[in-house]
């Protein structure tokens, strides 16, 4: 449904409707059956406790009813029987309603289970080291990661990787050379298996998770922009790279500090020309705006966090060969002793 709904140009453009209706018809289909057959056992059981409790009301009355010709028994006794014994059964009726929906509520407690015992990055651990600051000394010796514990495939293999603090590394390569999962591991993203991978002389899986994302700007390919207005998008995460700032609770960078972002993307020109300015309205995804202006408000969001790490996946493929030369210019400029390393296909 989410995929049908983000993708509803693509699908419309490749003539695909027939296809996605089928499937969502069969999920209807799938979802649909299943209501029905859990419904007709909970109604059954339902059904059959009231069955019961009518027999027993009815039994009573049957049995009682000669007695009290006979005098045996008085007719109030035998209202207060079949009402004695109305109220015994109803606990049994109502006990076959919650037995119909235990199953239910068996699923989706599992289900919340499996998600609450799920490992979280914040949870307190005492063997996590803390560095306010970390230059981007990378060491990488017969490291092997991979994305996930049930992945048996080993996307990443290093012999040997080293990176100075300060460096500037253009990682080239072929499609599916396994550039983007590089910075992937150098962000922490990745699992270690075997190896060692050292970040500042620290061992980079025992780095706090929020010290290596303070210090690491990575703009990955698949980054997006949400919805909200362009100065919300840009400041995202701000506060936690602009020191004092964050230190005063402040909640965004001024708007100094995002054209000069935007300066350096390539972004601020475009910016200008808006009538709303940094007020102006994003929808989801970005769209609306070229790819060339997503990617120039995506590199201002990571330049405007001021990392002492600066990981690049592709920054260039959206932008036309001038804004591409000028953002190269002045990212050299910005860079001063920071740590870059750039994955692309281009030379």
């Amino acid at each position: 449904m989410v995929e049908s709904v983000q993708g509803l140009e693509d699908i419309k453009l490749m003539q695909a409707e027939n296809r996605f209706l089928q499937q969502w018809n069969s999920y209807i289909r799938i979802t649909g059956e299943s209501g029905l057959r859990t419904r007709k056992l909970t109604q059954g059981l339902i059904s059959w406790g009231m069955s019961v409790q009518s027999l027993v009301y009815a039994a009573v009355i049957m049995f009682g009813a000669p007695m009290v010709i006979e005098g045996s028994m008085t007719t109030g006794a035998v209202v207060a029987a079949s009402m004695l014994g109305s109220r015994m059964i109803a606990p049994m009726a109502n006990l076959c309603g919650v037995l119909a929906r235990w199953q239910q509520v068996k699923a989706a407690k599992m289900g919340l289970d499996n998600i609450m015992q799920l490992p979280t990055e914040t949870q307190h651990d005492d063997s996590l080291i803390h560095r306010d600051i970390l230059h981007g000394h990378y060491l990488f010796e017969n490291a092997q990661f991979r994305y996930h514990n049930d992945d048996q495939r080993i996307p990443l293999r290093l012999v040997r990787l080293e990176i100075m603090p300060g460096e500037r590394i253009a990682i080239l390569g072929r499609n599916g050379a396994g550039k983007s999962t590089l910075l992937q591991a150098m962000a922490g993203g990745l699992e270690m298996i075997q190896g060692d991978a050292r970040l500042d002389n620290l061992s980079l899986s025992h780095i706090d998770m929020a010290d290596l994302r303070r210090n690491i700007g990575f703009l990955s390919q698949n980054a997006r922009l949400f919805f909200g207005t362009l100065r919300e998008n840009l400041t995202l995460g701000a506060p936690h790279s602009l020191g004092l700032r964050a230190a005063l609770g402040a909640p965004h960078a001024n708007d100094e500090q995002i054209f000069d972002a935007l300066e350096v993307s390539g972004g601020a020109v475009f910016v200008r020309r808006l009538a709303k300015g940094l007020d102006h309205p994003i929808m989801e995804g970005g769209n609306g705006l070229s790819g060339g202006q997503r990617q120039s408000l995506l590199l201002a969001r990571m330049l405007l966090r001021s990392p002492n790490i600066v990981l690049l996946d592709e920054p260039s493929a959206s932008l036309d060969e001038h804004t591409e030369r000028e953002f190269i210019q002045r990212l050299h400029q910005w860079l001063g002793n920071r740590t870059l390393v750039v994955a692309t296909h281009r030379r």
